[in-house]
């Protein structure tokens, strides 16, 4: 009979790594070259298809039937799996509960800042350019990253009221990050809640691993309702709503700069 050592019962769990299949990103390499369209339904089953690890979906009895809707998810991110990761998995999740749902408008950063290949720098014009045709062959938005690029932001929030109307609008407001809650970026709070005024519920959507098992959990939808005596108070107090919603579907270790904030909602009205 095998006997055990204390110490391996400890011994970390292999977490699974996400891969795309090189016949898919071969082609979506030359779409992307080209600037060609090509379906991110379609890509994202393939995704699904072929990374079958295990995997446990909660709630998703919360996302409505059709548009419009809003999901807003954890930018969560390891070794293996990644945020675009991540939207994947939930589009391809959710076209197979909601047929009618067809599409989902992510919307992502429009660039990054100071990154390396080794010792090199990465433009960031490399990187805005590779988003910009990220967004135009999956038919995506990219929100400008640069909190002064008003008028940007104006034609983006336009752009998704217009696509609300006939699909779902998708983001991870931290915009970086990977396990644990960051604050997202300032002014992704009133954006969201400008969307909910319109009448699209807003739908949580939290991922973390349970063992060797990634969980996709959908939060019910949420009631933006941000107070203060400015906009950039007003924008502090939805961007807080917004991630203690995601924040209590994920475990307490990644809970972040929202411990506290998360830990009061749980305990309900009075608690301390």
């Amino acid at each position: 009979m095998m006997t055990m050592k204390p110490d391996d019962l400890f011994q970390p769990v292999a977490l699974p790594r996400y891969e795309f299949p090189r016949p898919q990103l071969a082609w979506f390499g030359l779409h992307l070259l080209v600037g060609r369209q090509r379906s991110l339904l379609r890509d994202c089953q393939t995704f699904l298809r072929t990374n079958a690890h295990p995997r446990r979906v909660e709630g998703i009895d919360h996302v409505p039937a059709a548009a419009p809707f809003v999901l807003v998810a954890n930018h969560y991110a390891r070794a293996g799996l990644w945020p675009y990761h991540c939207g994947m998995i939930v589009t391809g999740l959710i076209a197979q509960a909601r047929p009618a749902v067809r599409h989902i408008r992510w919307v992502i950063t429009s660039e990054w800042y100071g990154r390396r290949l080794g010792p090199f720098p990465i433009p960031p014009t490399l990187y805005r350019w590779t988003f910009r045709r990220v967004a135009r062959v999956y038919r995506l938005v990219t929100m400008p990253r640069r909190a002064g690029e008003l008028l940007g932001r104006a034609a983006v929030l336009r752009d998704i009221v217009r696509a609300l109307e006939r699909e779902p609008v998708g983001l991870m407001p931290e915009a970086a990050g990977s396990g644990t809650l960051l604050q997202p970026l300032e002014g992704s709070g009133l954006f969201v809640h400008s969307l909910s005024k319109r009448g699209a519920p807003v739908i949580p959507v939290g991922f973390w691993d349970d063992g060797d098992t990634l969980v996709v959990s959908f939060g019910p939808p949420l009631a933006l309702s941000p107070n203060g005596i400015d906009r950039a108070e007003q924008d502090r107090s939805a961007r807080e709503q917004m991630m203690v919603a995601i924040g209590r579907l994920l475990p307490e270790r990644q809970w972040g700069v929202y411990h506290e904030a998360i830990r009061r909602s749980l305990a309900g009205p009075g608690g301390i």
